[in-house]
């Protein structure tokens, strides 16, 4: 029965194998013990993200059954038992960087690949980033992850589907703040771009919708919305990293405040957490920010500074007053 696979590696990868027939002998080389290929997990996964990246790339072409059968078969490799169990006897898997973040930015353009692909291949790389901490010294790895998590689709999900991926994305910014600060120094745009990314889908999911605004879903919004000022926080704690970009992320906040009208308890976390990049403005990003707002920007960010003028910074000169 061996004979069957002989030479199978050069049949998946010979341009006269159709592509229907190669995902056929993938499948049965995947499950049978009796397809002797050296480091058969491996090359089988390797054959299928570069069949994809192909695809996106536009280098192959097949059609889309075999293109939906690929992220299928995908999907049964990255869950599959046996692979884990590999996984838990010490043999090492590898997915390289470059490839997880195609696999992020190819299954983002499709919502129901977002809890089977994107959202796993997100923690795996928040996995890498941790277990990388003191190792990775090249920034352009981070810098790596930080594009693929702009790949992250949040809009026109469920709550359940919304939720995971906003953590996952969150969790893996939480990573690189905790484990690699001077490398998010050297991307700090990326890195506030990515964030915005959440804050601008909170913003949307958390607007006011009348009765559905309570039950479960309200509650997933509301739980994120705390993520969001946890984030401000530990942004505004490396103060001297952001402080030529705090105006800015200002700006980008009450740009997207001025669409929506929010639920009044996540507008509560938002403006508790926008309130910390204030106290890093210098009295010229405030003259930036009145003068060069539009004008309907300009009064969503004049109500902002005065409640912060009236509320947090006169409660937490009063602390540091009490404190001395």
């Amino acid at each position: 029965m061996a004979a069957i696979y002989s030479g199978i590696h050069l049949k998946l990868k010979s341009p006269q194998t159709p592509w229907e027939d190669k995902l056929k002998l993938a499948r049965f080389a995947w499950i049978s013990s009796q397809c002797l290929l050296p480091n058969k997990e491996q090359v089988l996964l390797d054959w299928c993200t570069h069949a994809l990246t192909g695809w996106y790339n536009q280098k192959v072409e097949f059609s889309p059954n075999v293109l939906e059968g690929l992220w299928c078969y995908l999907d049964n490799l990255l869950h599959s038992r046996k692979l884990h169990s590999l996984l838990k006897q010490g043999k090492t898997i590898s997915l390289r960087l470059n490839m997880a973040q195609f696999l992020v930015r190819s299954s983002g353009r499709d919502t129901s690949l977002t809890l089977p692909f994107t959202v796993p291949t997100v923690t795996s790389l928040t996995s890498l980033l941790r277990q990388g901490e003191g190792l990775i010294t090249n920034p352009h790895h981070v810098i790596l992850v930080l594009g693929a998590l702009q790949s992250v689709s949040l809009d026109h999900l469920s709550s359940l589907v919304y939720q995971s991926a906003f953590l996952a994305v969150h969790e893996a910014l939480f990573a690189i703040i905790q484990c690699h600060p001077q490398a998010m120094l050297n991307a700090a745009p990326s890195f506030l771009n990515v964030f915005y990314h959440l804050v601008a889908s909170i913003m949307q999911e958390g607007r006011q919708r009348g009765n559905s605004d309570t039950g479960s879903d309200g509650d997933v919004y509301l739980q994120c919305s705390r993520l969001i000022e946890r984030m401000y926080s530990h942004i505004a704690a490396t103060a001297e990293s952001f402080t030529t970009l705090s105006a800015f992320m200002v700006a980008q906040y009450v740009t997207e405040l001025q669409k929506v009208t929010l639920r009044p308890d996540i507008k509560l976390h938002l403006t508790e957490g926008i309130y910390q990049i204030l106290d890093l403005c210098v009295e010229q990003d405030i003259k930036f920010l009145m003068g060069g707002l539009q004008m309907g920007v300009r009064e969503v960010f004049n109500d902002l500074y005065g409640s912060y003028t009236h509320y947090h910074k006169a409660q937490r000169q009063g602390e540091d007053k009490y404190t001395v």
